[in-house]
């Protein structure tokens, strides 16, 4: 099957992902990373949980969160309801202008699963869920019906894929309006990913479906790609790579890393595919930087460190789009004295390394302008060498300023400095 050409990246960060921190983070901080990922070109976003405050502190700002999001219209927030007193209090805020759009209702395969979280068994649990969605949609909100541990339970091992396929007919007769399969603890495999979804699609063709995987065991972007294969165009991550169980004095069921799928490796991996997601995918691996930050531990992608795969642009250099503080990546330039040279003086070569280093990046015209008269000109090699060259964004703009670093292999610096390029887009 092809692959989609666009699909939808939920940010889950807001929501799933720091439910399981141990420490609060402050309202205007959460607010703050919304507001950057709507930068980025996040469209959905999980903003909350309506989770009782007593039982998941972190959520306890869920209203004042809400308060403080960016509108747009092409912006769609999600909050988690578990019951009808959230729902109450989550329609408080939509009637007072600062709602989400979508709820996400949720409700797990696994019975054992359902005991250990809610202490209801699946008859006690699906009466008060179906009230939720239905009153839910007649407010306007739309509904993704959430089936936990759709791929296997941490508690009882396997889930049959029929009881997966009673929920899904469950939750549309209450009107959900997508079904999302939720690998809760990571049990899912690529192999089980691809025939559930088979299954599911031919039993559900017109059903929206949203993947939703966590890395426990580190499968969740080969899950995610599985997912793809089959036309899944709404695919749940988390900014690096956190979420997982809620952080409550209920006892641990499972063990090993409960993180989501890492966003940045998620969208890394949709640019090779050449699968458009509208996302920043560079500005979204620097933001782990913050990440990490706020949460006070090292997080788990793999990008977040290795950052992207590297490909010459085959667009023209638009300074006016270059990033302040971001890396422009390097370039190898042989030296040779005999040839180098060519009666140019020390400068005119500097220049000539930096535009040939420039145009490994993007494709550059033979004269394209630029300034290098501020630049530290140090002592030459006077033996064959090979130098790399990198630059650092100081200012974007339709004149940028790079900050220009070349040496040789050892370390040894050549030159150094700002250089100013015009926009040649």
């Amino acid at each position: 099957m092809a692959l989609p050409a666009r699909v939808e990246i939920c940010e889950c960060w807001a929501r799933d992902g720091i439910q399981g921190e141990g420490q609060f983070i402050p309202t205007d901080v959460k607010i703050q990373m919304i507001q950057q990922m709507v930068n980025l070109g996040f469209h959905r976003m999980e903003a909350t949980s309506f989770s009782h405050p007593k039982l998941v502190k972190q959520f306890a700002d869920s209203v004042d969160v809400l308060k403080g999001l960016p509108r747009r219209d092409d912006l769609t927030y999600i909050a988690i309801v578990p019951n009808q007193k959230a729902l109450e209090r989550l329609l408080d805020c939509c009637q007072a202008g600062y709602g989400v759009q979508e709820i996400t209702a949720i409700i797990s395969a696994s019975e054992d699963h359902l005991l250990a979280n809610l202490e209801r068994t699946m008859a006690e649990a699906k009466p008060p869920l179906a009230k939720i969605v239905r009153q839910a949609r007649a407010e306007g909100l739309k509904v993704i019906g959430c089936i936990g541990t759709s791929f296997g339970c941490p508690l009882s091992g396997e889930v049959p894929l029929a009881q997966v396929e009673e929920l899904t007919d469950w939750y549309l007769e209450q009107g959900a309006d997508y079904i999302m399969l939720g690998d809760t603890t990571g049990e899912a495999n690529p192999l089980q990913v691809r025939r559930v979804y088979q299954r599911m699609l031919d039993k559900f063709p017109n059903v929206e479906f949203i993947s939703h995987f966590h890395d426990t065991r580190g499968m969740g972007l080969a899950n995610t790609l599985a997912a793809l294969e089959q036309g899944l165009v709404y695919h749940d991550g988390s900014l690096g790579g956190i979420g997982g169980q809620p952080s409550t004095n209920r006892p641990k069921y499972h063990y090993g890393l409960s993180g989501n799928t890492c966003t940045e490796d998620i969208l890394v991996m949709l640019d090779e595919l050449g699968v458009a997601t509208g996302i920043d995918t560079v500005g979204a691996i620097e933001l782990w930087q913050r990440i990490e930050a706020v949460c006070g531990r090292e997080l788990l992608g793999h990008t977040t460190r290795s950052g992207p795969v590297r490909h010459r642009s085959r667009q023209a250099l638009d300074t006016t789009a270059l990033k302040t503080g971001r890396e422009v990546p390097p370039s190898l330039y042989l030296w040779q004295p005999d040839a180098a040279g060519s009666g140019q003086n020390h400068t005119q070569v500097a220049e000539k390394i930096i535009r040939d280093a420039l145009d490994h990046n993007w494709p550059m015209p033979v004269d394209f302008p630029l300034e290098v008269k501020d630049l530290e000109i140090r002592a030459w090699p006077e033996q064959r060498a090979v130098l790399l060259t990198r630059f650092t964004v100081l200012e974007p703009g339709d004149t940028a300023r790079l900050e220009a670093l070349c040496q040789k292999s050892d370390g040894e610096v050549i030159f150094q400095g700002p250089v100013t390029v015009s926009n040649i887009a």
